[in-house]
């Protein structure tokens, strides 16, 4: 009998390292939040087959150290040790519905839940890794031609990737403009904020979604700028970097009320203190507060300098209001929402009819402007 006991034990936790295992490993090391799983279990009624006197007994029992998570190693030893032989025939297959289903609704309700690196970020360092890889070899190709390359000067121009209002019709200077930049610091500055900002955006919305709103937001500042500087050449992933501080802004907008979940929630922060400080400093108005910092001031002097000092500043400001206008308008429609609300997505196709007729707009006014430089129709070298 005995032997017979310890087969069906090995047997069970065998089921449960196949059944639960996996699901344990999708919340933080922490464990399922007792409160939760004993809600979830009240929800769905799955206390027909026991007492609530006995359930609320296992639970406790589950939560051994007392910090109100059950761990996989806690639920495992209660499922092993603390079950007679008939709740085993049951218990395991109602454990694994309300746990099961906690994923999915906490996934909704708390925003923080959705990160993961399952993929890791892969769109924003592979284009950091191709702009300075171009920003290295026009260096060398620059030094060639005996032009050293400073900390703000140093573009090779007759470069085909640059985008110049005497070669419009060559489309693909809208986007390739990106890769090439004026200087170290132009190109650090850059990089530094697209890894900053867009790995961590990538972490929720992943590379396929981030990386859409990066080339789109290039387009978008592209256009805006060859529309609004009719004479100047324009290089830098500003409209890129831009468009991913826009995408926060949207992501922020459509993710408010997850973004906030549990951020001034007593008990959080009785259960963990850096937790529940974490909570505070990714809610929606401390992330919107940062990009504002961010976004608010600078573009505020580069307008200033360009009115006062227009010889002077040839910064391509309406390219960087171009690509964070297309992020907040394609973030909304393009970016993870984690909960879709049914006027979030009447809002995502009004800013993805103002992005396509902004396009339109910018090819139309590109076509049929007289005010440009003289085309320059010559082969390139």
């Amino acid at each position: 009998m005995k032997a017979e006991e310890e087969v069906a034990l090995r047997q069970l936790q065998q089921e449960l390292d196949d059944n639960f295992k996996s699901i344990f490993d999708k919340y933080s090391s922490n464990g399922i939040p007792l409160g939760d799983l004993r809600d979830e279990i009240n929800e769905r009624a799955l206390m027909e087959h026991i007492p609530v006197e006995r359930m609320n007994y296992l639970l406790q029992r589950a939560d051994r150290d007392a910090d109100q998570h059950v761990t996989f190693r806690e639920f495992s030893r209660m499922m092993t040790e603390d079950l007679t032989k008939e709740e085993r025939t049951f218990f395991p297959r109602m454990m694994r519905t309300a746990i099961a289903s906690l994923i999915p609704r906490r996934e909704r309700e708390d925003f923080i839940a959705n990160y993961n690196c399952c993929p890791p970020p892969i769109f924003i360092p592979l284009i950091s890794a191709v702009e300075i890889a171009v920003f290295i070899v026009y260096v060398f190709d620059l030094k060639k031609n005996n032009i050293e390359t400073t900390s703000t000067t140093g573009v090779a121009l007759y470069s085909p990737l640059v985008y110049k209002p005497t070669r419009r019709y060559e489309a693909w200077r809208f986007l390739t403009y990106m890769l090439m930049h004026q200087g170290y610091l132009h190109i650090i500055s850059n990089i530094g904020f697209q890894l900053l900002f867009g790995t961590t955006l990538e972490v929720v919305h992943k590379w396929w979604r981030v990386g859409l709103v990066y080339l789109l937001g290039v387009i978008a500042g592209g256009l805006a700028h060859s529309i609004s500087d009719h004479n100047v050449s324009l290089v830098g992933a500003s409209g890129g970097v831009y468009a991913i501080l826009g995408a926060h802004v949207a992501a922020i907008v459509i993710n408010w009320k997850e973004m906030n979940y549990k951020c001034l929630d007593p008990n959080e922060m009785q259960d963990n203190v850096c937790f529940g400080i974490g909570r505070i400093l990714l809610s929606a108005p401390i992330r919107l507060a940062i990009i504002l910092l961010l976004v608010v001031p600078d573009t505020s002097v580069a307008i200033y300098r360009r009115v006062t000092e227009p010889a002077a500043n040839k910064i391509g400001v309406t390219a960087h209001l171009g690509g964070f206008l297309a992020g907040v308008m394609l973030g909304i429609v393009i970016l993870k929402n984690v909960n879709t609300l049914t006027w979030e997505k009447t809002l995502g196709w009004v800013t993805l009819a103002i992005y396509l007729a902004f396009v339109a707009f910018c090819c139309l006014f590109n076509a049929l402007y007289q005010g440009y430089p003289p085309t320059d129709w010559t082969a390139l070298a």
